[in-house]
């Protein structure tokens, strides 16, 4: 299953958001309080919310244009993210967040709409960001 969020124009340079999402540190004000037991490294961070443990790691970077986000090996779901970035003017970024995930036909279809509805929201949220 692939989702693809809506593409959102940031006003930052492609260099400083990438700077800032390439270091899960720079995300550990950020993160809501249903979020517990929050631990971040540059390349991983690990949570736990409605009970589930949680670990991502940052597999791989393509400097100022991708950042491939995966579970660890212990996660239920095998699933990739990836933060897109191309820098439209020197202060305006375009964005895109992609979701690939190995889900069973059930699975898929109960979270499809919840997870593009998610995507979308984040681009939101990541316009109002002070990178």
């Amino acid at each position: 299953m692939e989702v693809i969020s809506k593409t959102g124009k940031i006003n930052n340079s492609d260099e400083r958001i990438f700077n800032f999402f390439s270091d899960f540190r720079n995300i550990s004000k950020l993160i809501p309080p249903e979020v517990e037991n929050w631990q971040a490294e540059q390349d991983w961070c690990s949570f736990t919310t409605k009970g589930q443990n949680i670990k991502l790691i940052i597999i791989d970077k393509e400097e100022f244009k991708t950042i491939k986000i995966s579970g660890d090996d212990n996660s239920p779901y095998n699933f990739n993210l990836w933060i897109q970035l191309k820098q439209i003017t020197a202060y305006e970024t375009a964005v895109r967040l992609v979701v690939r995930a190995d889900l069973n036909m059930i699975m898929r279809k109960a979270v499809k709409k919840p997870l593009q509805k998610g995507l979308d929201q984040m681009i939101d949220y990541m316009k109002m960001l002070p990178y």
